[in-house]
């Protein structure tokens, strides 16, 4: 993936605070039912290989591109042909694969007209892009309405809608639009603050220290102020998934 950051950094801990495989699985449900059977898929930005080894296991053919080698290095112990490299840069032939899947990936590709150029490249005619969106529909409760809040005080655009109006406009059309089902996690605020503090969250690499005071320090303390913030609390959300064709294809 091209990308202003490196996901070098959370390599160790990534299936830990995105989670891993069971994650994977849950997605797999959805996006299968949108590929044919047997298809040539690419995932870009395969990370760990937590979703490229259930769409294995799926019966489907894959390989998988990331611009981190730490990422790649977990993913070969779930998935065989990986190739490291930029996304906006595709090393495939024209017309390779039935599928492009990106799950959490488009919102850290820097040249999105590029992208999506390539992503035409190499797929077949008729052929789907298949997009996870990075921002969840969330349960709301103590723990979640602060989780998940700091991306708006943040003011970070949600970049998949960025894509989508881009494919739109350039011949794509949306041809499905589902949500995995929702799906239950324990965490306390104890743990999310100290996550947070770690930077585990890669929107939140690039902030300068002013933006930290501002937006995010007080997120932390309020995490920690909650009520019992070593109590677990469940986490219930869900993810959007579309798939897009060509016009013409």
């Amino acid at each position: 993936m091209k990308s202003d950051i490196s996901f070098d950094r959370i390599a160790d801990r990534y299936d830990e605070t995105r989670g891993g495989l069971s994650r994977g699985l849950g997605f797999v449900r959805v996006l299968d039912t949108l590929l044919e059977p047997g298809s040539d898929v690419l995932e870009i930005g395969v990370g760990t290989g937590a979703v490229a080894q259930p769409v294995v296991e799926c019966g489907h053919q894959l390989w998988g591109i990331d611009l981190s080698r730490a990422m790649l290095t977990r993913a070969a112990t779930r998935v065989g042909r990986l190739v490291e490299g930029d996304a906006a840069r595709l090393p495939f032939a024209g017309d390779a694969f039935d599928a492009v899947i990106a799950v959490w990936a488009l919102h850290v590709v820097g040249d999105q007209e590029r992208l999506t150029h390539e992503i035409d490249r190499v797929l077949r005619p008729k052929g789907r892009l298949i997009v996870v969106a990075p921002r969840p529909e969330v349960e709301s409760n103590d723990l979640a309405d602060l989780t998940y809040g700091w991306g708006r005080l943040l003011d970070k655009a949600d970049r998949t809608e960025q894509v989508t109006r881009l494919l739109t406009a350039d011949g794509w059309s949306a041809v499905a639009q589902l949500a995995t089902a929702w799906e239950q996690t324990q965490e306390t605020p104890a743990d999310r603050a100290d996550s947070i503090e770690r930077r585990d969250w890669s929107s939140l690499w690039d902030l300068d220290d002013e933006t930290w005071s501002r937006a995010i320090q007080p997120v932390i303390e309020a995490l920690r102020g909650l009520p019992q913030p070593d109590r677990p609390r469940t986490l219930r959300v869900r993810y959007a998934v579309a798939a897009f064709t060509r016009d013409d294809g």
